[in-house]
């Protein structure tokens, strides 16, 4: 049994990189189960820490780009005993299937394993496990955080930013996939099985007046609509029933209310439901658009005004020297966009870290600024967009008056030939589009085409 005033630490990988807007749900869980069994946790947010302190240092990482802890790359091997570290962050990216699979089982179930937190006794668990954490069932400590975030409003940071650590209960009702995306950590998955139930995560904390503190809830289900009926149906009447907001934070499968049979039915109770924000759901191949037609036709025939979003998946397997490859990815942003527009939808682009790798890496940054913000994709085409950086940039930065704020590719081309452009540089923006369409002369008209949808005009009511 340990003793009460052992030390553990906690470590946030991906805060220690500059943070995210989410707080790290494994972690949370952690930190619950020790403070349940009376022992000292502390969250370690700098890379400069003494480590003889903690009897163990446990570090999550959920994203690859996150490099590990210096006090983790520094220690000796004799330190890294102490380290217990796991985490999408150290095996996502790995290409090789059976290397990928031995790192995902084991990252899956270490902390369940863990030799120190099977000593300590288990008060949410079952029967059969008096002992260790039982992830699925154990209370996340949601105040993991509160010392680090008023810290970091103390030194300016808007209160705003962190309002997921500080005002949602965080859980999965549900775990598994069965669409084996290849850029997915879920790749291995066949099936979607029940995880929790809603009183194992949700927080029911009040402040002084009596008001919840934290009165919506995140669910980071992979893929909650793929599971059986009997799991779905049921856990969606409890939410109802709950009267919380709420929202699935990972996106539903919108291509299963096309093929199920009861896609209907999840289209109206979704409808009825007490929904935080907008719905979103996912548009990541060019050859579901069939499926992402129907399900969208049965979707806004009981949803016709309800704020719908589509995660828009783009970047994978880029390289500098495969143009055609980066052409058609460009291309097929724009035309999944168009059926959105159609639909009364909006995009939110989401980039694989391979988009680094493009012929051009700075032209997912600008559809990503333009489709991602609501106030521009709603009110500008992509080109619109373009050309309001450059005519934004010369009357702030530059001082030029009485230029128009909009001028079309035509006329643009115009300027360019009478040399306006030898003394007025471009700005980044628009720099890039010209470099796309040199790159691609025969193809600046279907470009153009792209670039000019415009929500206004396309939006269809009926």
């Amino acid at each position: 049994m340990a003793k009460k005033n052992t030390i553990i630490g906690l470590v946030d990988a991906d805060l220690l990189n500059g943070g995210t807007r989410h707080p790290n749900l494994l972690l949370m869980k952690l930190s619950g189960f020790l403070k349940d069994n009376n022992l000292i946790v502390e969250l370690i947010t700098t890379n400069t820490i003494d480590i003889s302190k903690y009897k163990l240092i446990y570090i999550s990482k959920v994203f690859s780009f996150s490099p590990d802890p210096q006090f983790y790359t520094t220690a000796t091997k004799y330190q890294k005993r102490k380290f217990r570290i796991g985490g999408t962050g150290m095996y996502a990216t790995k290409t090789k299937i059976p290397e990928f699979k031995q790192f995902r089982e084991r990252d899956m179930y270490q902390i369940e394993r863990d030799s120190f937190l099977r000593t300590l006794p288990n008060k949410y668990g079952i029967e059969e496990r008096p002992f260790g954490i039982d992830l699925s069932r154990q209370m996340p400590d949601y105040n993991l955080y509160d010392d680090y975030i008023e810290q970091k409003i103390k030194e300016g940071r808007n209160p705003n930013y962190y309002n997921d650590y500080k005002h949602y209960s965080i859980g999965f009702l549900t775990r598994g996939c069965i669409r084996h995306c290849p850029f997915c950590v879920n790749k291995l998955e066949n099936e979607v099985t029940a995880y929790s139930k809603l009183e194992w995560f949700v927080s029911n904390e009040k402040d002084n007046r009596g008001k919840l503190i934290r009165p919506y809830i995140y669910l980071w289900d992979d893929n909650f609509l793929a599971a059986p009926k009997e799991i779905w149906k049921p856990q969606l009447e409890e939410l109802m029933k709950l009267g919380r907001p709420f929202q699935f934070r990972q996106g539903l499968d919108e291509r299963i209310i096309a093929e199920s049979p009861d896609g209907e039915e999840i289209a109206k109770m979704l409808s009825q439901c007490k929904y935080h924000g907008d719905f979103i759901f996912a548009f990541d191949n060019w050859h579901d658009r069939e499926k992402i037609i129907k399900a969208l036709k049965i979707w806004r025939k009981y949803n016709p005004k309800k704020g719908t979003k589509f995660y828009l998946f783009c970047g994978y397997r880029m390289a500098p020297d495969n143009i055609n490859r980066f052409y058609e990815d460009i291309c097929l942003i724009f035309k999944r966009i168009e059926i959105l527009m159609k639909f009364g939808c909006v995009g939110y682009v989401m980039r694989h870290e391979d988009y680094h790798s493009s012929p051009i890496p700075n032209l997912y940054v600008q559809i990503a600024r333009w489709c991602n913000q609501q106030a521009f994709y709603k009110k500008m085409s992509f080109w619109e967009f373009v050309y309001r950086n450059q005519s934004f940039w010369e009357e702030t930065t530059k001082k030029i008056v009485g230029r128009p704020k909009q001028k079309g590719y035509d006329d643009f081309m115009k300027d360019v030939k009478a040399g306006y452009y030898d003394n007025v540089k471009m700005c980044l923006p628009l720099r890039t589009i010209v470099e796309l369409f040199e790159m691609f002369p025969e193809h600046v008209d279907e470009l153009l085409y792209l670039f000019s949808l415009k929500f206004e005009i396309l939006k269809n009511s009926k």
